[in-house]
């Protein structure tokens, strides 16, 4: 994967990153060996390089790698659970389509 930020351009394994999270203009790569790294981007622009079907927007301030989702609840404050335990909102606009697609992203 690579994700251009100001003047540079970052190289990273899918598998590496289980999230990015918004904070202000800039985005955090969380890793799945726990580190993190800010970057000066904002989510928009990640979003729109990432070409890969494993990651998905879930939420305004988050877009997850489904290969590391391990629960969806269904409750009052919908949500969903990763690999490292970390519980992020899901935005109810977009939690049918986040199913369709964790549905195909399964079948394959």
């Amino acid at each position: 994967m690579k994700i251009t930020s100001e003047n540079q351009i970052l190289f990273f394994k899918n598998n590496e990153i289980i999230r990015f999270e918004s904070v202000a203009n800039n985005t955090i790569i969380h890793f799945i060996n726990g580190t993190s790294s800010e970057i000066h981007e904002p989510i928009n622009s990640i979003e729109k390089q990432l070409t890969d079907v494993d990651f998905i927007r879930i939420h305004d301030e988050h877009i997850i790698n489904v290969n590391y989702l391990t629960k969806i609840q269904d409750n009052l404050s919908d949500s969903i659970e990763l690999e490292n335990g970390v519980v992020l909102p899901v935005s109810k606009n977009t939690k049918e389509l986040i199913i369709n697609i964790l549905n195909a992203h399964i079948k394959n």
